[in-house]
């Protein structure tokens, strides 16, 4: 995704969407911080059997287990939706079947954000969008976390100030 390429609206909401999340973390330093600590943690720790992991600030919970598989079917559908605009286009037969499965894995799958030592304080957000029919999506909150390069991140916080 290029953040610069987006439309003033879809602009004006992810930047609300992220804003919403840094500030209850903390703010933005605080934000992108968690973020390079989670993308400095070797293996990827979305794959953590107990779905838990942390971060100096922040303690992240996955309501289910991921297992390596689904995250590599995860990303390889990210790639397609940036490419052509939808994860199911252009699949492949062979990973069709895959893509399938790991959508229907994923689809009531939740992350949770808790500032250490303020269980009170979480951000909840699913990794698929499945509020439209026929069009899931990867959450920009999930990209923006795990998959895409912090720079866009940066971009969707400060837009407009």
């Amino acid at each position: 995704m290029n953040f610069n390429k987006l439309d003033e609206k879809s602009k004006q909401q992810l930047h609300d969407e992220i804003s919403q999340c840094a500030n209850m973390l903390g703010g933005k330093n605080s934000f992108l911080t968690m973020i390079e600590e989670i993308r400095e943690q070797k293996p990827n720790p979305i794959l953590n059997k107990s779905g838990t992991f942390h971060t100096s600030k922040v303690k992240i919970t996955l309501n289910k287990a991921i297992f390596k598989a689904t995250l590599a079917s995860l990303y390889d559908a990210i790639r397609r939706e940036e490419k052509f605009g939808d994860m199911l286009n252009t699949v492949e037969q062979k990973d069709y079947k895959s893509t399938m499965n790991m959508m229907k894995t994923l689809k009531n799958t939740t992350i949770t954000l808790y500032l250490k030592g303020e269980d009170t304080k979480s951000f909840t957000f699913p990794i698929l969008d499945v509020s439209e029919d026929k069009k899931t999506k990867v959450t920009f909150l999930y990209k923006a976390i795990f998959f895409y390069n912090l720079a866009e991140a940066k971009k969707a916080l400060s837009y407009n100030e």
